[in-house]
C-alpha cells in the first residue's frame, strides 16, 4: 500500500466537503472552574438552553480539564446552565456569531453546608461514544463492585476478554493498555492477562477506549489504545468509601478509598485487597502425521486441571497543589503485591498408530509465585496567562519483580520408570523510566497547536534456572542445557507535533511523530549480542465534518507499530515441560501497521448511533508458529508474516427510556486475510468474524437496579488453524439502603456456564483439538459504604442536582 497516495485520498475527500461549508453555526466553548481554587471541575453538567422556555438544546459534561464544546450552534442568543453535585447551579447568557465563541473559565461556588454521610451520585451515562473513543464509566457498572479488570473489559464496546484473560480490540490481541495513561510494567505481554483477572475493578474510574489516537499518544499497539483512569476523587472537604465482598469457593475481596481536599490542596488514597479462588481444566487431543503421507503415525492425550488462590494487595497515595490559577503540582505512588500458589496435575498420554502407550504419566506442580510493582509520578503543570495555553512535565519511574519456583513431579504409570523431580525458577525484572513534555496552545478561535517530547527507558531481566534430582547424588544437580539468562534494554526518544484546525463544518488535525528506539538484548549464557536501531516516522490525520447539531462525520488515518518485547527475541529455549519447548526469535522485525478508520455519529437526547468502517494493512505482522523437533517435542516461537490484512465494520447503539432503562449494544463484523508464503503456506487464509456485546441497566426503582451484559465471539483464524465460539453472560443486581449511603450488591457472571476456550491446531505434522474452561459461575454478595463531609458556608441552602 502506498501510505503517500493514501494521504492524498483522505485530504481530497474532505477538501471537498470544506468548500461546501456554511457560516451559520457557530462552537460555543468554555471550561468549569472552582470559584476559589480555580481548578477544573471534571464531569460538570453543561446545557446549552433556548431563553425563551429554558428548554435544553444541547447537554453534555466536562472532560478532565473542565472543559466543555458545543458544536453547530445556530447564531442567536443563549443560555449556559452548569452545575456539579455540591456546587451551585449558575446560569449566563452567550451570544452565538458566526466562528468559535470562547466564554472563558466560568466560576462555580460550592454550596455552604456541612454534611455526614454524602451519598455522591453521578450524572453521568455509563457510556459516552464518539467516532474515535469510548469512555465507559466504571463506577456505574454492579460487576466493578465486586469483579476485576476482566471482567469491566468484557462490558466495553469493541472489547473482548476471552478465557485466560487475552484482550483484543477490534478483533486485534496487539492492543496497548495503560494505567493513568502511562505503560506499567505488570502489563507486558506475559503477564498482562494475569495482572488483568487480579486487578480490582473498583479501584478503576473509567477505561477509555481509543481505536486511532492521534501523534500525541504513542504509535504501539495495532488497534489502539485502552486506558485504565484510576479514581482520584477532587471534591472539596473530604469523602470516601468502603466496599466489601465475599463469594463463592473462598472468594473474597475490600477496598477503602479516602479523598481530602481543604482547598488548594487535595490529598487522595486507596487500597484494596483480593483472593481469589481460580479452577483451570484443559483437555488436549493430538494426531501426529506423516508430513508426506499425512497417514496418522502416533497420538497423544491430555488431561489437565489447575488450582491458583492468588492473594492481591493494590495501594495508591499521593497529592496535588495548586498555590495559584497558573501553576500545580503533584506527587503520587502505586504498589501492588500479588502472591499465588498453583497446584497443577497433567496426565499425558502418548501412544503409537495402534494406541498402544509408549509413555503415560501425571506431571505434577507446586509452584509459589511472588510479584511486586511499584510506581512513582510526579508532575508539574504551568497555565500560561492567556486562555488554554499550558505547558506540562511528568517523570514516571516504576519496577516490576517477579518470582516463579517451580517444583515438579513426573509420576510414571507406562512405562515402569521410577518418579522424577525437575525444578524450575523464574524471575524476572522490569524497570521502566518516562519522562514527558507537552505543550498545548490555542493559537486562535479554530486552530491549536500541540507539541512535546517522550522519553521511554526499559530494562528487562529474564533469569531461568533448571534443575533435577540425581538419584544416585540424592540431590538436586543444576541443568545448565535449560539455564540461561537474557538482558534486554529498550530507550525510546520521541518528538511529536499536532495542529488542529476548524473552518465552521469542517475540521482537520495533521500530527506527525519522530521516534528513535535503540534495541539491545543480550544472552548471557551464549554471549552473544542483539542490536535493533530504527528511526521511524509516524503520521496521523482525523478529518471531521458536521452534517447537522446531531451528526458528525470523520475520517482518520495513523501508522502505528507493534515492537517485540524481550521475551519475543530471546532465542534460548524455555521448557514449559519435557514435550513442549517456547523460544524467541532474534530476528523478530517490528510490525508496520497502517490504519484507516471512517465513522458517523448521529446522536439525539435518548439515542445514538455510531457505525464505523475501518481498514488496516500490517507488514511484517506476528504469528505465532508450531513445529514439531522431534516425534514427540513442539516449539513454539514467532515469525513475520508477508503481510496481513483487515477490515471490519462496528455498529454502537446506545439507547435510554427516562431513568428506568438504559442500554448499549455494539458489534463488530471483522475480515481478516493472512498471507504467510514466507513461513511455506503457500494460500492466503481468510475468514470473516463477528462479535457482539450487549450490556443494559434497569432501573426498577430509585433505589434498586438490575444491569444484565452478553458476548458472543464467532470463529477466529490463526494461521495454523482456528479458535471455536465463546458466549459468556453476566447479571447483577444493586440495592440501595439509608438514604443511599449503603449500597448491597449481588453479581453473577458466567450465569450460563457456557465459557470455554476451544481451539484448533492443523498442520502437515499433526492436528490438535483443545479445550480449556474456567470454574464458574462465580457468585459474589458485598456491601459498599459511602461518607464524606464538604467544608461550605452555613447561611447557604443544600441543593442538589439530580440533571441527567
Amino acid at each position: 500500500m502506498n501510505t503517500r497516495n493514501l494521504l492524498a485520498v483522505l485530504l481530497l475527500c474532505f477538501s471537498v466537503l470544506s468548500v461546501e461549508a456554511q457560516q451559520s453555526t457557530s462552537t460555543v466553548l468554555g471550561t468549569i472552574v472552582d470559584k476559589t481554587s480555580k481548578s477544573p471541575i471534571e464531569f460538570a453538567n453543561v446545557e446549552l438552553l433556548n431563553p425563551k422556555d429554558s428548554m435544553v438544546i444541547k447537554g453534555m459534561v466536562t472532560d478532565n480539564k473542565g472543559k466543555f464544546s458545543f458544536d453547530q450552534v445556530k447564531n442567536g442568543t443563549y443560555l449556559i446552565r452548569y452545575s456539579f453535585i455540591g456546587y451551585e447551579k449558575t446560569v449566563i447568557a452567550v451570544t452565538a456569531d458566526k466562528g468559535r465563541i470562547n466564554v472563558g473559565s466560568l466560576p462555580i461556588t460550592l454550596l455552604n453546608v456541612a454534611m455526614n454521610n454524602v451519598t455522591v451520585t453521578s450524572s453521568k451515562p455509563l457510556l459516552n461514544t464518539s467516532i474515535d473513543r469510548k469512555s465507559y464509566d466504571v463506577t456505574k457498572d454492579i460487576m466493578a463492585q465486586s469483579g476485576t479488570a476482566s471482567d469491566v473489559l468484557k462490558n466495553v464496546p469493541s472489547v473482548e476478554v476471552d478465557i485466560e484473560g487475552n484482550v483484543s480490540l477490534r478483533g486485534s490481541g496487539d492492543v496497548m493498555i495503560l494505567i493513568n495513561g502511562r505503560t506499567s510494567p505488570l502489563l507486558g505481554k506475559l503477564n498482562k492477562a494475569e495482572v488483568l483477572q487480579q486487578f480490582p475493578a473498583n479501584t478503576i474510574e473509567r477505561i477509555e477506549v481509543i481505536t486511532n489516537p492521534s501523534a500525541r499518544y504513542k504509535p504501539d499497539g495495532t488497534s489502539g489504545i485502552i486506558n485504565i483512569v484510576l479514581k482520584k476523587t477532587v471534591k472539596g472537604g473530604w469523602n470516601g468509601s468502603v466496599t466489601a465482598n465475599a463469594g463463592n469457593r473462598d472468594r473474597y475481596n475490600a477496598s477503602a478509598t479516602l479523598n481530602y481536599k481543604p482547598g488548594k490542596l487535595n490529598i487522595f488514597g486507596n487500597y484494596g485487597i483480593r483472593q481469589d479462588n481460580r479452577l483451570r481444566t484443559i483437555i488436549t487431543s493430538r494426531d501426529y502425521l506423516d508430513a508426506t503421507t499425512h497417514a496418522t503415525t502416533g497420538y497423544y492425550s491430555e488431561d489437565g486441571s489447575s488450582v491458583t488462590n492468588p492473594l492481591t494487595h493494590l495501594a495508591t497515595l499521593g497529592f496535588t497543589y495548586a498555590p495559584d490559577k497558573n501553576n500545580s503540582f503533584g506527587l503520587s505512588g502505586n504498589y501492588q503485591n500479588r502472591d499465588q500458589l498453583k497446584n497443577d496435575i497433567n496426565t499425558k498420554i502418548f501412544s503409537d498408530k495402534n494406541h498402544v502407550y509408549t509413555s503415560y504419566f501425571d506431571r505434577l506442580r507446586v509452584d509459589p509465585e511472588t510479584e511486586k510493582e511499584k510506581d512513582a509520578t510526579a508532575f508539574y503543570e504551568h497555565n500560561f496567562p492567556c486562555e488554554d495555553h499550558t505547558l506540562r512535565v511528568e517523570f514516571n519511574v516504576s519496577s516490576s519483580k517477579e518470582v516463579e519456583n517451580n517444583a515438579y513431579k513426573n509420576i510414571y504409570h507406562a512405562p515402569g520408570n521410577s518418579t522424577s523431580l525437575d525444578n524450575n525458577r523464574i524471575f524476572q525484572g522490569d524497570d521502566q523510566q518516562q519522562l514527558t513534555v507537552d505543550y498545548s496552545h490555542v493559537i486562535n478561535e479554530s486552530s491549536k497547536l500541540e507539541a512535546g517530547y517522550s522519553g521511554s527507558f526499559n530494562q528487562q531481566d529474564f533469569n531461568f534456572y533448571f534443575e533435577n534430582y540425581d538419584n544416585n547424588a540424592g540431590k538436586f544437580l543444576a541443568d545448565k542445557i535449560k539455564t540461561n539468562q537474557f538482558l534486554f534494554n529498550q530507550s525510546i526518544h520521541a518528538l511529536y507535533g499536532t495542529y488542529q484546525k476548524n473552518y465552521n463544518k469542517f475540521g482537520y488535525s495533521l500530527g506527525l511523530r519522530l521516534e528513535e528506539a535503540i534495541v539491545k538484548g543480550y544472552q548471557v549464557t551464549k554471549d552473544t549480542s542483539i542490536k535493533n536501531d530504527y528511526l521511524k516516522l509516524y503520521p496521523t490525520i482525523h478529518l471531521a465534518y458536521e452534517l447537522t447539531g446531531t451528526s458528525q462525520l470523520q475520517l482518520n488515518y495513523s501508522r502505528r507499530v507493534h515492537r517485540p518485547e524481550g521475551d519475543d527475541i530471546n532465542p534460548f529455549p524455555e521448557y514449559q515441560d519435557p514435550y513442549n519447548v517456547r523460544a524467541g526469535n532474534a530476528k523478530l522485525l517490528p510490525e508496520i501497521i497502517h490504519s484507516v478508520e471512517f465513522g458517523y455519529k448521529w446522536q439525539n437526547k435518548n439515542f445514538s448511533f455510531v457505525p464505523s468502517l475501518y481498514y488496516r494493512y500490517k507488514q511484517n505482522g506476528f504469528t505465532q508458529v508450531t513445529v514439531a523437533l522431534n516425534d514427540s517435542v513442539l516449539l513454539t516461537t514467532q515469525q513475520n508474516l508477508s503481510n496481513d490484512q483487515s477490515a471490519g465494520l462496528e455498529l454502537i447503539f446506545s439507547a435510554k427510556a427516562g431513568k428506568f432503562f438504559s442500554s448499549n449494544l455494539s458489534t463488530n463484523f471483522f475480515y481478516n486475510q493472512i498471507n504467510a508464503s514466507n513461513l511455506g503456506y503457500f494460500d492466503k487464509k481468510t475468514i470473516i468474524s463477528f462479535s457482539t456485546n450487549f450490556n443494559s441497566t434497569f432501573t426498577l426503582t430509585p433505589t434498586t437496579m438490575i444491569q444484565l451484559s452478553a458476548n458472543y465471539r464467532s470463529a477466529r483464524l490463526t494461521p495454523q488453524g482456528k479458535n471455536y465460539p465463546s458466549f459468556v453472560m453476566n447479571t447483577g443486581i444493586r440495592q440501595d439502603v439509608f438514604k443511599k449511603k449503603v449500597s448491597i450488591i449481588l453479581a453473577v457472571s458466567d450465569v450460563l456456564k457456557s465459557q470455554q476456550q476451544k481451539s484448533e491446531l492443523n498442520t502437515t505434522y499433526l492436528k490438535q483439538i483443545s479445550i480449556r474452561r474456567a470454574d464458574q459461575p462465580v457468585i459474589y454478595l458485598g456491601v459498599s459504604y459511602r461518607f464524606g463531609k464538604l467544608i461550605k458556608k452555613p447561611e447557604d441552602k443544600l441543593q442538589f442536582d439530580n440533571a441527567q
